[in-house]
């Protein structure tokens, strides 16, 4: 409830006022893309990632601010361990619902840096956080690199976003 709250309040002053940066469009967007997750004592996986994101109308000094909503689906990690009977093995895997703030920060007319923090609600729910860059091919579409740490699973990521 604790960190529900803390989201809520970001939210709540960063939605407080003045205007928008470059960077977001006026309108909401939508993204996905694909990733190299990884859990401690598991073989690395590949899952997928879909959001949408809401720009706000404050900014954090020179950087717009959004809030985007998605879903992550990290892929089967699996593993295998040594028991009296040979080789036990097996896979897990974690998804879920996460919401974040992001702050963007125009590097130059087509490249950015990007902040994110918030939490995640699914299987490895908690605080999430990350950074990365983004490359805006047209005006319509953005390509992101990004690398994002949860409780477990931490994610390089490759997504794509598509601004209507």
């Amino acid at each position: 409830m604790r960190k529900l709250l803390m989201v809520v309040g970001f939210v709540a002053a960063t939605a407080a006022g003045g205007a928008s940066a470059q960077g977001y469009s006026d309108g909401f967007y939508l993204g996905g893309g694909f990733g190299n997750n990884s859990l401690s004592g598991f073989d690395d996986a590949t899952g997928f990632q879909v959001f949408a994101g809401f720009p706000l109308a404050a900014s954090l000094g020179q950087a717009s601010t959004a809030i985007e909503v998605g879903y992550m689906d990290s892929g089967d990690f699996d593993y295998c361990v040594p028991s009296f009977a040979g080789e036990l093995c097996g896979s897990t895997d974690a998804a879920g619902l996460w919401a974040t703030g992001v702050a963007d920060y125009a590097l130059g007319p087509q490249l950015s840096a990007l902040g994110r923090l918030g939490l995640d609600f699914g299987d490895d729910d908690g605080l999430m956080f990350g950074v990365g860059l983004g490359y805006d091919v047209t005006t319509e579409l953005e390509v992101r690199g990004e690398y994002v740490v949860r409780d477990n699973i931490d994610s390089l990521q490759l997504n794509f976003v598509f601004r209507p």
